[in-house]
């Protein structure tokens, strides 16, 4: 399956300080050989080519396919998000961190979509890809749980919500919006996009509920 990604900007512009130079040229070539062939065809061998190192290169920092595209996706997804998912100092409520998750599912598409969208359709027929992908949501939605859980011990959320269903709607508005650009389908002006999630998590208040 071939990807969609673009790639019109250098690699090279989205090297940071952090790990080895050998990782980030490993990365980066396995990003473009998996936009060019998708996951099934594209091989160790013409990844370690591109990024100018041995196959025995890859082996010594990856258990192999399965992790480099995972660790594709992440090199090549925005700080933004896990930032906010992962923070343990924002001073702001929950609620607000939530919202301003969702004001970001308007941002552009980059390189990390296309490679994410190819892990989940390989993901099916590759049992190790399955499992370390799996894991990966896992712990994103561990981390989404602790928001709302924080949000309901704030006095926020309605107590009385279930968190997984809470995390499974917000995954399946995360994901319906993903499916949606990549379609290239008419967006809502971000005001609002704003205001409708705004609303709807005020809606999810217990005042709110009290009062329906």
């Amino acid at each position: 399956m071939a990807l969609d990604v673009p790639l019109d900007v250098p690699l090279h512009e989205h090297t940071d300080t952090t790990g080895d130079d050998i990782s980030h040229r490993l990365l980066n070539a396995a990003a473009e050989l998996f936009a060019e062939k998708g996951y099934e065809q594209a091989g160790v061998a013409e990844i370690a080519r591109r990024a100018g190192v041995t196959t025995g290169a890859i082996y010594s920092r990856y258990t192999g396919k399965a992790q480099l595209i995972l660790d594709a996706v992440e090199h090549h997804m925005p700080d933004e998000i896990n930032r906010l998912l992962r923070s343990t100092s924002d001073q702001r409520s929950p609620t607000v961190i939530l919202a301003e998750l969702g004001e970001h599912l308007l941002d552009d598409l980059h390189e990390g979509t296309g490679l994410f969208l190819e892990a989940i359709v390989a993901s099916r027929r590759d049992p190790e890809l399955s499992e370390r992908l799996q894991k990966q949501i896992d712990e994103e939605e561990q981390q989404l749980a602790d928001l709302i859980s924080a949000a309901k011990t704030a006095g926020l959320l309605d107590p009385e919500l279930d968190d997984l269903a809470v995390v499974r709607f917000a995954h399946a508005i995360g994901f319906g919006m993903l499916l949606t650009r990549t379609m290239g389908l008419d967006l809502p002006a971000p005001e609002d996009w704003t205001k409708l999630i705004n609303r709807f998590i005020s809606s999810l208040s217990p005042q709110s509920n009290h009062q329906n």
